[in-house]
């Protein structure tokens, strides 16, 4: 089995991806919003969520982890890793409740670290100022995808890209629709022009195309898909980049098709 990528759940509403191989199951977060949505989220796309390996956590807003998930975590076992900087923050933010005393919690740094035949590179994203963000480099033998949405500019972050074989990356907002509906929020997100000149610059310095290019965390009101992909059409246009990939925009409520990498 390759390495396969599917977004189970992708907008502010909640977020849980999916990263598998035949010997390693993954989450990238999972946000979602009640025990019974966790339940049936799980249960739908993972035959048993108690081989989930690892909960990696990418931050600490609630749409990305929250007290409901945390309750189903603890029940299946699973262990739930977010960074050790955010060790504290976890307790006060999510921990208001009774239960949890069972969750298994772990810690990474930005160091490479092993999940079975994963390797998994954290690396810190600009986010809110308030919630240390990261995103993520997965390599499976030859194979590299990257993981981050969620941030507000990508100033430096080329060379955690550069010759990947899956990207998936946050084209949030539409800068008219955001003048149409503000929110001062979306500035600490990815608008639609900075994610498109991004991705060409990734792609002008890499040896290879990506496979496949998926953006994620689109917002309900200040986006939609056929803008998303206009917007990187129109970039790639003009900066003579050849689209020999798939293109597409993570659905906000249901799961993607799997991405084999």
């Amino acid at each position: 089995m390759p390495l396969q990528f599917q977004s189970l759940r992708s907008s502010s509403s909640g977020n849980c991806l999916l990263v598998s191989t035949d010997k390693t199951t993954i989450l990238l977060d999972c946000g979602l919003g009640t025990m019974r949505q966790t339940r049936k989220i799980l249960s739908q796309n993972i035959k048993n969520p108690k081989e989930i390996d690892m909960i990696l956590v990418s931050h600490l807003h609630s749409d990305h982890i929250s007290f409901y998930p945390m309750r189903i975590i603890e029940e299946e076992g699973i262990e739930l890793r977010i960074h050790k900087n955010c060790a504290d923050a976890l307790r006060s933010k999510h921990f208001r409740y009774t239960g949890l005393e069972k969750l298994k919690v772990d810690y990474y740094e930005t160091k490479k670290f092993e999940v079975k035949d994963l390797i998994i590179e954290p690396f810190q994203i600009p986010h809110h100022p308030y919630f240390l963000t990261c995103g993520f480099v997965i390599y499976h033998n030859d194979k590299k995808m990257v993981v981050a949405t969620d941030f507000r500019d990508a100033k430096d972050l080329e060379k955690y890209f550069t010759d990947a074989d899956f990207i998936f990356v946050e084209s949030n907002y539409d800068m008219e629709l955001l003048r149409k509906f503000y929110n001062p929020n979306s500035l600490y997100h990815m608008p639609n022009p900075k994610t498109a000149h991004f991705i060409c610059d990734v792609i002008k310095k890499s040896k290879k195309n990506p496979t496949a290019v998926m953006l994620g965390h689109l917002s309900n009101e200040r986006n939609t898909p056929q803008i998303a992909i206009k917007e990187i059409r129109q970039a790639f246009k003009q900066n003579a980049i050849d689209e020999s990939f798939q293109l597409t925009t993570a659905p906000p409520y249901e799961a993607s098709e799997v991405v084999e990498i």
